[in-house]
């Protein structure tokens, strides 16, 4: 599941609860909004590099053998 799916998934979980639990339904209901904007807004497009002793994985899981210094 991406992460737009996940975000809509989680927003029709707070409607539901939303109709389940009317005394809170404001709140529910609120929550649901949250969900919608994550699932429409943008990811960020930020990218993260790990490094080990001598690889370098990306945040897609590409992996690099990387030179050794010593």
């Amino acid at each position: 599941m991406d992460r737009k799916a996940a975000c809509l998934a989680q927003a029709d979980a707070c409607r539901a609860r939303a109709q389940a639990d009317p005394a809170n339904s404001d709140h529910w209901i609120e929550e649901s909004i949250k969900w919608l904007e994550r699932a429409i807004g943008p990811t960020g497009g930020l990218a993260m590099t790990f490094e080990t002793n001598d690889e370098q994985v990306t945040a897609d899981g590409a992996v690099s053998r990387i030179a050794n210094s010593t």
